[in-house]
């Protein structure tokens, strides 16, 4: 299940990151399926890391971390929905997309380190 939620993760900010960069380059939307495939890898990557935090639970292990990147993903979906909304400002695309990258580079480092005491 790990392997399944790690490639699922990367997928994810690979995807983010060509969506951003069609939206920054070219001002354009990304096709019909990034955004299908967008939804599905993001239904996995929830699946599996609920899987995995219901594991982490029954060994009595610290899982405050998973809590905090819970939120980052939240706050990245958000921004990546304003961002790449088709009536979104220059600004609030770039804010957006900013928003999102500090996000996900937040859940990269939490994912990395795992602190036990984050709260």
């Amino acid at each position: 299940m790990k392997h399944l939620h790690m490639l699922m993760a990367v997928l994810t900010i690979v995807l983010f990151l060509y969506q951003s960069y069609l939206v920054l380059s070219a001002n354009r939307r990304a096709p019909k399926a990034v955004k299908i495939a967008t939804h599905i890898i993001y239904a996995l990557v929830i699946g599996s890391g609920a899987i995995m935090l219901m594991q982490l639970m029954s060994a009595n292990a610290p899982v405050q971390w998973v809590f905090a990147k819970i939120i980052l993903l939240v706050a990245a979906i958000s921004a990546s929905i304003k961002a790449f909304n088709n009536h979104a400002t220059p600004g609030q695309r770039k804010t957006g997309i900013l928003i999102s990258a500090i996000a996900y580079a937040g859940i990269v480092i939490l994912a990395v380190v795992k602190p036990a005491n984050l709260f």
